[in-house]
């Protein structure tokens, strides 16, 4: 009676619990459909502002290039006819790749200088955008991406801007105006209603065409007047949208009284703007009713009903396992007798352990084995009196034989209760009733103390005569290390040597130089004082001519005198005389900075340390090696205000000569060669940039190591750039560094310190 009872309470309780589950479901499923909803949303608005922010990006990056192209700055510095001839083909092209309505270029003043011309471009020659937002943004310097709609456009489209610099000013700017046709097909694919809107709320695009240049929120007046003055929507005030926002439900009312799902969210390439998204409530019901009366609504039924079915099955069954009990106990105490009789004639130390955990039984060599009585053993959980490393983790025996495992062997060290540690090999394998029904495991234990620490002496033998033999690998690894030394040694002898060869050519060089160079100044000096006084001759000769010409009587012309005049052209003769000797001074003139530039570089005088200014070390080492880059190179010069550092300027010379020949010698046909200073942080920054073929990654760390080189045999000794390197960090205590890609070119960054004074003794 008292079991029926109590299955009865059982099943009320489990009615009770059904009924608070089914409520709990809809709640839940509710819940559920509308965080769906929303994390829905967020995704459709996420995915559709990585497309328009990527096209938004791709367009932004046209119009930058095109405002960095050669032909566009050449024709805004020039502004003729070739030019513009040059620049209206690539105008053409941009406007045709983006499918723009406008493509053309702005001068200062706000005019129009080139367009391109077509069917859909309403921009013309003149046109004048001075008082434009987008124009006065770009002369500012700062690109500019804005919604536009009036007069000179019948639909939304987007105005990129973008400022074209020449030495750091604003020469002009470049206007590109793209259609919303690639937006209007991301919104197409949307299953709810997608709206884009400016800063002022106006919608420029959108899936649902009714709200199209519309306002979606709320403005003020002063707001709607400048709408209407600035984004000149054809003279027309925009109308409002009249739907009610309720930003804390995440919800809109429309005019017809259908409620919609609403979010909104900045596009994040343009915070000013913004994504609205909508989605009808009646779709978000019908999604929940579907989900209610699916396979989960029957199934949660279907459980109700087995519940009731399977507590009165239940009923039944807990009666006869009552029965059934009674028995199995009186089985299980012959059992155990039989048992106990087994175990303890057993060598080994041997315990059972049922599935609880608990020991029922041991034999006394597993007593004696711990040092405690069988009865302190008994009814104990089996960790409480033996614990071992795996005892509460997955690899406790009972967990792997109830996992699968017949039978499970390993090695551990136990401990008892008492503190008695023992090293134990272990076998654990199910034990099972008469009815073949599992009731726990039995356990072996076999004391190995003594194995182990014989196993431990083994090993600490075997590591001692492994500490002997590192000893021995440590004195070889010594001996190995004085070698690598004498090599070293060998090698820096090697260089020195390499290095006071080349630094002896160099001085034999300067010295000639320097000969040269005095020996030409002298006649170069009356060679330019003897033209001079030509000149100035052939001025008071000509102007003599000229008086006489008009202070002699009119006569009849000598015609004998006239023709000889003529054959021997001596009215061409006074025209060109002056032009000859100009000519030949601007030569003398020439010849002499080459000398003045061959005499700084050799610098025979100058062997000590002193004060020097590194642009002109620069452009007298570019004077002697011109011949070596003028018909390779298009030499680009950036010189900053460099303060004079102390500093030996005969090697600075040397170490230029070697980059720029390197520089020029990377370059195959023709290229660029950029030569850049500046000061800053203590430091005289000389950055050597070309456009040769690039040195390879695996071979840029070793550029400065002596007789290294990428040449081919008999082209180069490998000694330049390590000259480089010891004059640049070795003698002026400076740095060097490299950046280089395969195919584009080469950067090389000097750092030369400010030195005030000569060190002393100088």
């Amino acid at each position: 009676m008292k079991f029926r009872l109590i299955f009865l309470a059982l099943g009320l309780l489990a009615l009770a619990a059904i009924i608070t589950g089914g409520v709990v479901y809809f709640h839940t499923v509710n819940t559920l459909v509308h965080e769906q909803t929303g994390e829905m949303a967020q995704e459709s608005i996420k995915q559709i502002d990585t497309a328009i922010s990527s096209v938004l990006k791709t367009n932004q990056k046209a119009i930058a290039v095109l405002a960095d192209m050669w032909s566009v700055q050449n024709f805004i510095n020039t502004q003729n006819p070739e030019t513009l001839a040059e620049v209206k083909p690539v105008l053409d092209d941009f406007r045709e790749a983006y499918n723009a309505t406008r493509c053309c270029l702005l001068d200062t003043n706000g005019l129009v200088i080139a367009a391109s011309a077509g069917e859909k471009t309403p921009v013309r020659i003149g046109d004048d955008y001075s008082r434009r937002p987008f124009f006065q943004k770009a002369l500012a310097g700062e690109p500019v991406m804005g919604l536009v709609q009036g007069a000179t456009s019948t639909e939304p489209a987007i105005n990129l801007s973008h400022p074209i610099f020449s030495k750091n000013m604003v020469v002009g700017v470049a206007l590109l105006t793209v259609p919303l046709a690639d937006i209007k097909e991301i919104f197409a694919t949307s299953n709810g209603i997608v709206a884009l809107t400016d800063e002022h709320n106006i919608v420029f695009s959108t899936n649902k065409p009714e709200w199209l240049l519309r306002l979606l929120g709320t403005v003020t007046a002063e707001e709607l007047i400048d709408i209407a003055e600035n984004k000149l929507l054809k003279g027309e005030m925009p109308t409002q949208l009249q739907i009610t926002f309720d930003e804390a439900d995440g919800s809109a009312v429309f005019p017809d009284g259908r409620k919609y799902f609403f979010a909104r969210t900045p596009l994040s390439s343009s915070p000013t703007w913004q994504i609205s998204y909508f989605l009808e409530h009646a779709q978000i019901d019908t999604g929940l009713y579907k989900t209610l009366f699916g396979k989960p609504g029957i199934l949660l039924a279907g459980m109700a009903f087995f519940v009731l079915g399977a507590m009165g099955y239940l009923f039944r069954q807990a009666e006869i396992f009552l029965r059934q009990r009674e028995l199995a106990e009186k089985k299980a105490k012959t059992s155990n007798l039989f048992l106990s009789q087994i175990l303890n004639i057993a060598a080994d130390g041997m315990r059972v352990v049922d599935r609880n955990f608990t020991v029922v039984q041991v034999n006394g060599t597993f007593a004696t084995m711990m040092g405690m009585e069988k009865k302190d053993v008994l009814g104990k959980k089996c960790h409480e009196v033996f614990w071992g490393p795996f005892c509460k983790t997955e690899k406790c025996p009972m967990r792997q034989i109830l996992g699968g495992k017949k039978r499970v062997e390993y090695e551990s060290v136990k401990e008892s209760s008492t503190g008695k540690i023992i090293n134990c090999w272990i076998i654990a394998v199910p034990l099972y009733d008469t009815n073949n029904t599992f009731v726990g495991i039995l356990e072996s234990y076999r004391d190995i103390t003594e194995k182990v620490e014989n196993e431990l002496a083994m090993e600490k033998a075997f590591e001692e005569a492994h500490k002997f033999a590192e000893e021995l690998a440590a004195s070889n690894d010594q001996l190995h290390q004085q070698q690598h030394q004498l090599a070293l040694a060998h090698d820096t002898l090697k260089q020195s040597q390499a290095q006071i060869l080349q630094q002896e050519k160099m001085a034999s060089v300067g010295q000639l130089a320097a000969g040269v160079a005095h020996e030409i100044n002298n006649p170069m000096g009356f060679i330019s004082s003897n033209l001079s006084s030509l000149a100035k001759y052939l001025e008071r000769l000509t102007g003599f001519i000229r008086a006489l010409e008009e202070k002699l009587p009119q006569a009849p012309p000598d015609e004998e005198l006239a023709a000889l005049r003529k054959k021997l052209k001596i009215d061409y003769i006074m025209e060109d005389a002056m032009h000859l000797v100009t000519e030949s001074l601007d030569g003398a003139d020439r010849v002499k900075k080459i000398v003045q530039g061959l005499k700084n570089f050799s610098r025979i005088d100058q062997a000590e340390q002193l004060a020097a200014d590194i642009n002109e070390c620069l452009d007298s080492t570019l004077n002697i090696i011109w011949n070596e880059l003028k018909y390779k190179c298009e030499v680009k010069k950036e010189y900053g205000e460099l303060p004079p550092t102390v500093c030996y300027p005969q090697q600075l010379n040397q170490m230029f000569m070697n980059l720029l020949i390197n520089a020029a010698q990377s370059i195959e046909t023709k290229g660029e060669l950029r030569i850049k200073t500046w000061s800053e942080q203590g430091f005289i920054h000389t950055r050597i940039s070309d456009t040769g073929c690039g040195i390879p990654p695996d071979k840029i760390k070793h550029i400065f190591e002596p007789f290294y080189t990428s040449k081919e045999v008999g082209k180069g000794t490998g000694l330049g750039l390590s000259i480089v390197y010891d004059i640049v960090v070795k003698n002026h205590k400076g740095d060097i560094e490299v950046e280089s890609e395969v195919g584009k070119g080469t950067t090389f960054t000097v750092k030369i310190p400010v030195v005030a004074t000569p060190p002393p003794g100088q």
